[in-house]
C-alpha cells in the first residue's frame, strides 16, 4: 500500500488549507537563534503524514467551516505532537525517527528538551488566536493528559504482568487523547452542537486507539524500511504492548517463551538476538491476531460515531481514514 498516495487522494479537498497550516507552522516555529532554528527546521523536515491537521480541518467541515480559527488550532496541535515526539526520543534514547536522526542524536538532550519546550511555549499564542475558552480548556487538558500517559508508559516499562486494561489506559492518555482533541477541537470552533462535539470526540478517541494498536502490531511485523524504526523497538525500550500481552496470556508462566520474555524485560542490557527471538515468537502465535481483532473493534466504534452525521464528502474522508489506519497492518 502506498500510504503517501492514499493520503494525497484523501486530502485533495483540503490541500490548499494544509499548505497554509504548513506555512504558519514554519513561521511560528522559526527562531532567531541559529541552533534552535536549525533543530526546528530539521524536525519540520521529518514531519509525518499530517493526520492530526487533516482531522482538525475535516471535523471543522462537518458544520460551519471557520478556517481562520482552525488554522492556528491545527498548528498548535501539530506543535504539541512534535514536542511530545522530541521528548519521547530523549526518554527512549532514540537515535532515529522515520529513518532520520533525532534532535537529541544531532544536538544532544539539552537542546532537544528546550526545543520541545519552545514548541509548547509557541502553542500558547496560537491557542490565544482561536479566542474560544473551550479550546483553552481542551488544550490544557490534552497536554496534561499526554504528560500523564508518558509517565504511565515509563512506570509500566518492563512490566510483564501488564494487563490489557492497563495498556488501554496508557494509550488513551498518550496517543488517543491528542487525536480525539483534534476532532473535538474542529467541532468546537465550527459551532457544532454539544452532541456533535461528543460524537467527534468518540470518533477521535476510537481512531486513536486503533492507530496505536496497529502501531504496536507493526513493531512486531514490519521492518525499519516500513515503519521508520527497527522491528522490536518497543521491546528494546522494555515496553510491553498488546501483541505481547496477548501472546503471554496464551503461555503458562513456566513456559520457555514466557521465561525468555521475562528475562529480556527484566534485564538492563537487552541482546539483539533475544529481542528478535521474542519478536519471532509473538509473530508465530495468536497475539498479533487478537490485537488486530481489537483494532477492528475500535475502528467500528469510530465509524459508528460518524454514522450520526449526514452524508458528505468530508464524512466520507473521515470514514476512509479509519480504513487507512487499519490498512497499515497489511
Amino acid at each position: 500500500m502506498n500510504y503517501t498516495a492514499t493520503l494525497s487522494r484523501l486530502f485533495v479537498g483540503i490541500q490548499d488549507d494544509l499548505d497554509q497550516v504548513d506555512a504558519l507552522f514554519q513561521e511560528r516555529a522559526t527562531s532567531g537563534l541559529d541552533i534552535l532554528n536549525s533543530a526546528s527546521m530539521h524536525v519540520l523536515g521529518a514531519q509525518g503524514k499530517r493526520l492530526r491537521t487533516a482531522l482538525t480541518l475535516l471535523s471543522g467541515k462537518l458544520h460551519t467551516y471557520r478556517f481562520e480559527k482552525l488554522l492556528p488550532l491545527s498548528v498548535a496541535f501539530e506543535m504539541v505532537h512534535l514536542a511530545t515526539l522530541i521528548h519521547d526520543d530523549i526518554v527512549d534514547e532514540a537515535k532515529t525517527r522515520r529513518g532520520l536522526p533525532t534532535v537529541n542524536a544531532l544536538w544532544g538532550d539539552k537542546i532537544a528538551v528546550l526545543l520541545g519546550d519552545y514548541f509548547f511555549a509557541k502553542t500558547a499564542g496560537l491557542i490565544a488566536d482561536v479566542k474560544d475558552h473551550r479550546i483553552d480548556q481542551l488544550f490544557s487538558d490534552t497536554v496534561a493528559t499526554v504528560c500523564e500517559g508518558t509517565i504511565m508508559e515509563m512506570m509500566t516499562a518492563g512490566r510483564i504482568d501488564l494487563t490489557p486494561h492497563a495498556y488501554y489506559e496508557k494509550i488513551k492518555h498518550k496517543t488517543a487523547c491528542l487525536i480525539a482533541a483534534c476532532s473535538k477541537g474542529g467541532a468546537i470552533v465550527s459551532n457544532a452542537s454539544d452532541e456533535e462535539i461528543d460524537l467527534l470526540y468518540e470518533y477521535g478517541i476510537n481512531l486513536g486507539i486503533t492507530f496505536q494498536i496497529i502501531d504496536d502490531i507493526l513493531d512486531y511485523t514490519k521492518d525499519q524500511s516500513t515503519i521508520g524504526k527497527p522491528a522490536g523497538n518497543d521491546l528494546r525500550q522494555g515496553m510491553v504492548t498488546l501483541p505481547l500481552i496477548y501472546a503471554l496470556e496464551e503461555q503458562p508462566q513456566k513456559n520457555g517463551h514466557y521465561e525468555q520474555a521475562h528475562n529480556l524485560l527484566s534485564s538492563t542490557t537487552r541482546k539483539e538476538d533475544d529481542i528478535q527471538a521474542v519478536v519471532a515468537w509473538v509473530n508465530s502465535g495468536y497475539g498479533i491476531q487478537r490485537a488486530f481483532a481489537d483494532a477492528r473493534t475500535y475502528s467500528h466504534k469510530a465509524k459508528e460515531a460518524l454514522s450520526y452525521f449526514p452524508p458528505s464528502s468530508e464524512r466520507a474522508v473521515l470514514d476512509e481514514l479509519v480504513d487507512f489506519v487499519i490498512a497499515r497492518n497489511r
